[in-house]
């Protein structure tokens, strides 16, 4: 099955999860003790903002949501990118988006020595439109077992091979979560209306090999352990 045979007209929502500095900062800590308290104190807030924000809150969501990876100093290699060029990324559903940061938050505290506690950290989801006309690699992943594998080398070239194309980017298998999709977009141009959702915190166990989901503190939505993030096993 050639991997540049079909394109997707897609127009449809996706879901950015991003470090979140607000909850990082947690602007409530100096009102409320507990943390059932600030996590009250911040669903309060999310309900009392207008549906329609006003031009500085909007240009807020716009840099954080997706501008970031397009406007900011470095660009760093990624499983689409190989530095050379900028890409943005987004899950068609929550449980992937969720996998996939998962994923990438024990890898990076897994390659920290002496980290050896439980660490927290917190995200932010945002819902974002994208439109255009895409590199559609989705169901290829069987004959090319490349598009789920760690070693990035291969999907890079497709990522270079698509932007010399002039495509605003592709939609891939998600490589740790099944049946999962994502998008990835090499410019701005397609991705627009971005929407905060909620915010979650991670509870990263590296001993453990677990990331604990809250949306809530306290409460947890889902535990993910490393094996359950590797398709390509």
């Amino acid at each position: 099955m050639p991997l540049y045979d079909r394109l997707t007209d897609f127009d449809g929502r996706l879901l950015r999860n991003i470090t979140s500095l607000r909850v990082a900062e947690d602007l409530f800590d100096d009102l409320v003790d507990d943390g059932a308290g600030r996590a009250a104190a911040l669903a309060a807030d999310l309900r009392m903002r207008p549906e329609r924000t006003g031009v500085v809150e909007r240009g807020l969501h716009y840099s954080q949501a997706i501008g970031y990876p397009f406007t900011s100093d470095g660009t760093v290699a990624s499983r689409y990118g190989d530095g050379s060029i900028r890409v943005w990324y987004g899950a068609l559903d929550e449980a992937t988006g969720v996998a996939e940061t998962c994923w990438h938050q024990l890898r990076q505290l897994s390659a920290i020595e002496g980290v050896t506690r439980p660490v927290a950290r917190y995200r932010a989801v945002y819902e974002v439109r994208a439109r255009g006309l895409f590199l559609e690699l989705r169901g290829k992943e069987h004959e090319h077992p490349e598009l789920l594998d760690d070693d990035y080398g291969a999907t890079q070239a497709i990522g270079k091979h698509a932007t010399a194309q002039g495509l605003p980017g592709l939609l891939y298998p998600s490589a740790r979560w099944p049946d999962g999709s994502c998008l990835a977009a090499f410019r701005a141009e397609p991705l627009s209306q971005p929407r905060l959702q909620y915010y979650l915190t991670y509870r990263i166990d590296v001993a453990a090999q677990t990331v604990t989901v809250e949306r809530r503190p306290g409460v947890v939505e889902r535990q993910l352990h490393l094996s359950e993030l590797q398709r390509n096993r």
